[in-house]
């Protein structure tokens, strides 16, 4: 799982190393060597250093420190991932890169993503499937362009209209 103020997650009194380790020293039967070889990897697969494993997370900026979370998230290979509004807090240049980085993730590892976010243009153009929730309860789903061009609730035509959103065709960012 990924959340939205990455920083808040990472143990500050821990390195990179640390951080990403104690999944694998958990889960995995890996030697340390072995360990460190797919730490290294991984923080390379998300587009930081692999010496940045020996780092503390305070050197980092939000959008490094968002990746750290997304390496965390993807070391021990899922295929399920949550996004709970991971891209809310990043400036638009920062989010356009993670949301590349997220789908080319996709393609190489085969995950799915189960993104919760308010921002429709980011939902329109992440996602095949929608589920609209009010008070905790399923409003509306279906396929993502089909609920956005005819919205049946109004919970979702409301979200919409508050968010001026028009459709336009699909650009990868």
């Amino acid at each position: 799982m990924i959340f939205q103020d990455s920083g808040t997650t990472l143990n500050p009194s821990l390195t990179i190393l640390q951080l990403l380790d104690e999944p694998l020293k958990l889960n995995t039967p890996f030697n340390e060597e072995k360990r460190k070889e797919l730490i290294r990897t991984t923080l390379q697969k998300v587009g930081l250093l692999g010496d940045h494993m020996n780092f503390y997370p305070h050197m980092f900026s939000g959008g490094q420190k968002q990746r750290i979370s997304l390496a965390r998230a993807i070391i021990l290979q899922p295929q399920v991932i949550i996004l709970d509004e991971a891209l809310a807090a990043l400036d638009p240049s920062l989010r356009s890169q993670m949301i590349n980085l997220l789908l080319d993730l996709q393609q190489q590892m085969g995950l799915a993503y189960i993104l919760i976010s308010h921002n429709l243009g980011i939902i329109r153009h992440f996602s095949d499937e929608i589920m609209v929730l009010s008070n905790g309860k399923v409003v509306e789903s279906g396929k993502t362009l089909e609920v956005m061009r005819k919205p049946k609730h109004k919970v979702t035509q409301k979200l919409l209209i508050n968010q001026n959103f028009q459709l336009k065709p699909s650009i990868r960012y």
